[in-house]
């Protein structure tokens, strides 16, 4: 399996989206759109992006597809990948929710046009 393939793979297991993922690591979601599709090679900036953004990913897995996708993890380490995917979640909600209340918004304002 190739290293695109495994970055889309940890896309999936770690974020619920490619925006979140963007937003987590810094690399754009055009770059992310690129790899996915296997257009662009991943680069060793957007690999050092994503180790450093989720810490518990096994760099032997990520660059050569050796192991586990993540790390031996002690109690303390799942505690804090579990509270990073909380925040993802929770920065993810107030994002949907931020699209919606302007689509809602939107949608009064031509209702109000309308009535006239």
């Amino acid at each position: 399996m190739s290293i695109n393939k495994r970055v889309v793979q940890l896309i999936e297991k770690t974020s619920i989206s490619k925006a979140s993922f963007s937003e987590a690591t810094g690399i754009s979601t055009v770059i992310l759109s690129h790899i996915s599709s296997g257009r662009n090679k991943v680069s060793l900036t957007a690999v050092e992006q994503i180790l450093k953004a989720f810490g518990n990913v096994n760099a032997d897995w990520l660059i050569l597809g050796h192991g586990t996708m993540f790390k031996s993890i002690d109690k303390d380490d799942r505690y804090q990948e579990l509270e990073q995917q909380i925040n993802i979640l929770k920065r993810d909600m107030e994002l949907y929710h931020d699209k919606m209340k302007n689509k809602v918004s939107s949608m009064q304002s031509l209702i109000d046009k309308l009535k006239g």
